[in-house]
């Protein structure tokens, strides 16, 4: 039998349970609900005079358990990761009037770029948006995704942002893969800095 920190000595069945990768996903919505439902059809149950062992029931509840504190855990880390800093997105004359911000946060896989921007037309079929990092020199252009709108979306950057502080969507087509078109067009429908660039 294998041990826990505190050197007690676990159960093989709860062990294998507790190596079940399913067992570490996030529960669905229903979760409470159907615990409670379970709760409540256990009590209406008459159990019957001759002993049953107990272990299937502890082992049940040790599972459900687990499950609401993986939920918990996930909910916490989530609800504690907060963005590095946030960034107030502008609409150019091809988006007059719109206006949002992106949340930049770095994590150990580069840069998440959460954008809030309500107001883009939807772009769908051979036509999408694209979101950008630029440097300062405006001479290196980094692509962080590609999106029908920026309502809620996010781009990725393996890239350091104070490099590249200059973020910029655009409105793109579809092209073949040595198409010039596949670099930016150009079309800017939104920009924000992310940090002041030095005056040239």
């Amino acid at each position: 039998m294998d041990s826990n920190e505190d050197g007690a000595f676990l159960e093989p069945d709860i062990v294998a349970l507790l190596h079940d990768p399913s067992l570490w996903e996030e529960p669905s919505a229903q979760l409470e609900d159907r615990v409670a439902a379970g709760i409540a059809e256990d009590r209406r149950v008459v159990v019957p005079m001759k002993r049953r062992n107990p272990w299937p029931a502890r082992f049940a509840a040790a599972a459900v358990g687990a499950a609401a504190a993986a939920a918990v855990v996930l909910v916490v880390t989530r609800d504690q990761e907060h963005a590095d800093a946030s960034v107030a997105v502008t609409g150019t004359d091809l988006a007059p009037g719109v206006s949002g911000k992106a949340d930049i946060t770095s994590v150990d896989s580069g840069v998440r770029i959460n954008f809030s921007v309500p107001g883009l037309p939807r772009r769908e079929g051979d036509e999408f948006y694209e979101g950008w990092l630029k440097n300062c020199a405006g001479t290196q252009l980094v692509p962080i995704g590609t999106y029908h709108d920026l309502e809620d979306a996010t781009g990725w950057a393996g890239v350091d942002v104070a490099d590249f502080p200059l973020l910029t969507v655009t409105r793109e087509v579809v092209a073949g893969p040595k198409d010039p078109a596949q670099g930016s067009s150009g079309e800017v429908v939104v920009s924000a800095a992310m940090k002041a660039c030095p005056a040239t």
